[in-house]
C-alpha cells in the first residue's frame, strides 16, 4: 500500500500524541480523524477500512455518547467504530489507559481550580 500523505496525516493522528486535552485519549473514529486533520467523515472512514485490510490500523466497537436532537435532546450511547494505529498499539493503550486512570483527579483538580477563580468576588 502506498503511504499517500494523508494515510501519514491519519496514522499520526491516530497515534494521540500530546496530553489529550482537545480529542481524549485514542482510539479515534472516523470523525474523530477529521476533527484532527481536516477532510471528511466518508473519505477518512473508507481511508481507514482500507489501512486496517492492509495491516496498518485496527479497529474496535466502543460505545460512546453522542448528541442527538431526536426523540429528546440528549446524550445518547451509540455504538462507534475506533481505530489503533498498530505501529504505536501498546504505548498509545498505555498512554490512554493512564490517561483515563487520572480523570477524576484531572476532574477534582479542574472544579478546585474554577471554584477558586469564580467565588473571588
Amino acid at each position: 500500500m502506498r503511504r499517500s500523505e494523508n494515510r501519514l496525516r491519519i496514522l499520526d493522528a491516530l497515534t494521540g500524541r500530546g496530553d489529550f486535552t482537545e480529542y481524549g485519549p485514542p482510539p479515534y473514529s472516523a470523525a474523530d480523524v477529521v476533527l484532527m486533520i481536516g477532510g471528511n467523515v466518508r473519505n477518512t472512514s473508507r481511508a481507514l477500512k482500507r489501512m486496517e485490510d492492509y495491516g496498518l490500523v485496527r479497529s474496535e466497537i466502543k460505545l460512546r455518547n453522542q448528541w442527538c436532537e431526536v426523540p429528546k435532546p440528549g446524550h445518547y450511547p451509540r455504538q462507534v467504530r475506533c481505530y489503533w494505529s498498530l505501529a504505536t498499539l501498546e504505548e498509545d493503550q498505555a498512554r490512554a489507559k493512564a490517561w483515563r486512570d487520572g480523570s477524576a483527579e484531572r476532574s477534582a483538580q479542574a472544579l478546585d481550580t474554577m471554584i477558586k477563580r469564580f467565588s473571588r468576588g
